[in-house]
């Protein structure tokens, strides 16, 4: 077996006691059960509260944590709660907004308990953590605002955002808030010195923008390309392709990098690091975008008039490197790419990604001693999915690779551990050999499927895939 294995499975995807998994034994089971089994690296995807679509890409705030992830078994083992019934522990799906309702609740009397005597440390916490206070009045606000888009809040309640301590009138809120993020990030630290422990590597997300609808957006609209009313002038995507004539529209609002490098690019660099506090090694998606990134005007309904822009380049990375030197970082290198993103991954000598479902037709793509082999991403079918679904030459394609009567399933398997890589990782789907019911998410779609998959408990990992 390789020494380099890792696998890729999200937290939120996890069995857990109450809909969702969470920074507790789920966690620490999974870890120990990756190191047992000779596993070093576990991709957890971002941990970030999650936004439109139940997606972690879209989140509100880079720094904080999801709060549906807290254990409340944790909780209750710490004297904070007491009597907790479980909630939905065999669902199939993740019922996000029912996880919250529940969890909430909870979460409200762990609070009025640990008021009485808190733990030691929130206020360090606190006074290391100042963006608690901008996240905590952000959440605030959106309830009174019945999740409206921050740019059409009122002006006297933007001004808050001004202070420099807590508006009184929402003190409280702010203290509970932070209350739950120092469990989050408490809980999390656990899992992350087990995992240290036992030798398994923790690898994050970070996405390469931030939604209008985030305290991102809100704290540093200056360094976003907005109008006097904070409405995007540009909107981020990609031009239209091979595969679609239309492009891609995200809609998120794009960076103004004239005006991010008169202080060597601090927000995006400190926004970087916090990731950093929930792993030991950052994928950076949707790399190219450091080197050329894509705007379309923000009136458009498609990327069609979509055009690439020059990005930030060496001037981002020496920043970043010079203050975070030690920073280990990944490059999502996918697509149809300028030479000149691969330049800027190699001038940092940043490991890249091989995707074999894109790749094993192709005679001319070679993994090599830098890359990360993948089968697929959470953004790609199963392998099981994959295979079902291959049109009729590609599936004469493997078979006279691997031979007419070979067990496609295994071969690709074979194929994929024979490759040089700095890492192999494998979505914990694919080793379990379960469909595409069981994929984390399509692109592009909103539905009750994306984001939601959940084990019903880990004693399916002893049908893993032998390696």
């Amino acid at each position: 077996m390789k020494d380099n294995l890792g696998v890729l499975f999200p937290v939120a995807s996890l069995p857990g006691h109450h809909g969702v998994g969470d920074f507790g034994h789920p966690s620490i089971r999974f870890v120990r059960w990756l190191a047992n089994n000779g596993f070093k690296y576990w991709q957890v995807l971002p941990l970030n509260p999650i936004g439109p679509g139940n997606s972690p890409y879209m989140s509100t705030c880079s720094m904080a944590l999801e709060e549906r992830y807290i254990s409340l078994d944790a909780l209750e083992k710490e004297g904070l709660l007491k009597d907790v019934p479980l909630f939905n522990p065999k669902a199939k799906r993740v019922d996000y907004s029912a996880v919250l309702q529940f969890k909430e609740e909870y979460l409200r009397k762990a609070y009025k308990v640990f008021l009485k005597k808190p733990f030691r440390g929130f206020n360090k916490f606190k006074k290391e953590n100042k963006w608690l206070i901008s996240y905590a009045l952000f959440t605030s606000l959106r309830k009174k605002y019945d999740n409206a888009p921050w740019n059409t809040w009122k002006k006297k309640d933007l001004n808050l955002f001004k202070m420099k301590r807590a508006p009184k009138q929402y003190k409280n809120e702010i203290e509970y808030v932070s209350f739950k993020q120092f469990i989050a990030f408490r809980q999390w630290n656990k899992v992350r010195k087990f995992a240290k422990k036992l030798g398994v590597t923790l690898i994050a997300d970070c996405p390469f923008y931030v939604g209008i609808d985030s305290v991102d957006c809100l704290v540093n609209k200056e360094q976003f390309l907005m109008d006097e009313k904070y409405n995007p002038t540009l909107v981020s995507g990609c031009p239209p392709d091979a595969f679609s004539d239309d492009g891609q529209l995200w809609g998120t609002p794009i960076y103004d990098f004239k005006k991010m490098k008169e202080d060597n690019y601090n927000f995006l660099v400190e926004r970087i690091a916090s990731y950093m506090k929930t792993c030991d090694i950052l994928r950076l998606d949707h790399f190219r975008a450091f080197d050329t990134y894509c705007v379309i005007p923000a009136e458009d309904v498609n990327a069609r008039r979509g055009k690439w822009e020059i990005g930030p380049r060496e001037d981002f990375f020496n920043a970043l490197y010079k203050k975070y030197p030690n920073i280990r970082l990944i490059a999502e290198d996918l697509g149809d790419l300028f030479p000149s993103v691969l330049e800027l991954r190699d001038k940092y000598n940043l490991p890249g990604m091989f995707i074999v479902e894109f790749t094993i037709f192709d005679p001319n793509a070679k993994s090599n001693d830098r890359t990360i082999v993948y089968p697929g991403t959470h953004d790609n079918q199963t392998l099981v999915g994959w295979l079902k679904t291959l049109p009729e030459q590609n599936i004469k394609y493997l078979k006279d690779k691997f031979g007419e009567n070979a067990d496609l399933f295994s071969s690709v398997f074979k194929y994929i551990l024979d490759l040089p890589s700095y890492m192999t990782i494998f979505q914990l789907q694919d080793l379990l050999g379960l469909d595409d019911s069981s994929r984390i998410n399509c692109p592009g779609i909103v539905d009750e499927n994306n984001w939601t998959f959940k084990l019903q408990n880990l004693g399916c990992l002893k049908n893993v895939y032998k390696l």
